[in-house]
């Protein structure tokens, strides 16, 4: 059945040195404990948990004003579960928003809804909900001035930009920008435009940018870059292009590991982090030689 609902995507981050500090056992005991109050959090606020994905969850709400009250409970849940695991490492969490079309069945969610609040939480920096022009619409004024137009992306499948806001924080001023509709200064978007990601495996070469902001990686036929390397994950990773930035997002059990000229490789396992300069990724194993069938070579042009 087709209907429309409010998706919300959220997403424990910045665990890697949870992981290193405790180990995986108790690291995921820690997470999963995390995403079980968190399912309570979401239940409270009228909505329902379609799924969990990895660190995060999938969860719809037929309400979007329950949704955004929701996404707050969220933030400021982990917020004091990482007080408690502080000694440890701490975690955050990001939270994307989007209100539309949406195929509900047999317990699952499909549809545009879905794909665009995916890809708005991927956007999201630790600690922030993030929410398309669809939800804004749809909240009372006393909601909508908390919310500060901060970005517009362009989403697989939309041919028109997508405006993103960040709810702020109620009474905060973590934030001067209101939330008037203001868009990008020509310097900015000419800046964003020429930003490119390149990447060799194999001898073929790839590319993420403004024009396409998001690529896949793993064993999977459906990636981007199918990786031939048993040590990958079908669904290994990502890396998008947001706000002058190219962020890698590791989805894998056994992590991606990044070396940035002479530097030790660094492992990043379910988080994120920004790729700068030029170097290799390993995928699934620390990289040694480039031709490896674990080994992207990448250089980002950052710098101009």
């Amino acid at each position: 059945m087709e209907i429309d609902l409010a998706i919300l995507f959220a997403d424990v981050c910045d665990s890697t040195r949870l992981y290193e500090t405790v180990g995986n056992v108790r690291a995921t005991q820690i997470i999963q404990g995390i995403l079980r109050r968190l399912e309570s959090v979401v239940v409270e606020g009228g909505g329902r948990v379609v799924k969990s994905l990895g660190d995060g969850l999938m969860c719809a709400f037929p309400d979007p004003v329950g949704a955004c009250i929701t996404a707050e409970a969220v933030v400021e849940t982990v917020a004091s579960a990482s007080l408690a695991a502080a000694q440890v490492g701490g975690v955050h969490v990001r939270v994307g928003l989007h209100y539309g079309s949406a195929v509900d069945a047999d317990g699952d969610v499909f549809g545009d809804a879905v794909n665009v609040a995916a890809r708005i939480q991927n956007l999201a920096s630790p600690q922030e909900i993030l929410l398309t022009d669809e939800i804004a619409r749809q909240v009372p004024e006393s909601l909508r001035g908390r919310m500060a137009l901060v970005d517009t992306t362009t989403v697989k499948g939309k041919t028109v930009p997508t405006r993103i806001y960040r709810l702020r924080k109620q009474g905060g001023t973590e934030d001067s920008v209101d939330s008037t509709i203001i868009g990008f200064s020509a310097a900015q978007m000419i800046k964003e435009a020429l930003l490119t990601l390149k990447l060799t495996y194999l001898g073929r070469e790839f590319v993420v940018d403004l024009v396409h902001p998001k690529l896949t990686i793993g064993r999977s036929e459906t990636s981007d870059i199918m990786i031939l390397s048993r040590q990958a994950s079908r669904q290994h990773g990502a890396i998008e292009f947001s706000r002058e930035s190219f962020m890698l997002t590791d989805h894998s059990s056994n992590g991606t590991f990044i070396r940035t000229g002479d530097e030790p490789p660094i492992l990043v396992r379910r988080d994120s982090t920004r790729l700068v300069g030029r170097g290799q990724l390993g995928i699934g194993m620390a990289p040694e030689r480039d031709g490896d069938d674990h080994v992207i070579r990448f250089v980002c042009d950052l710098d101009l």
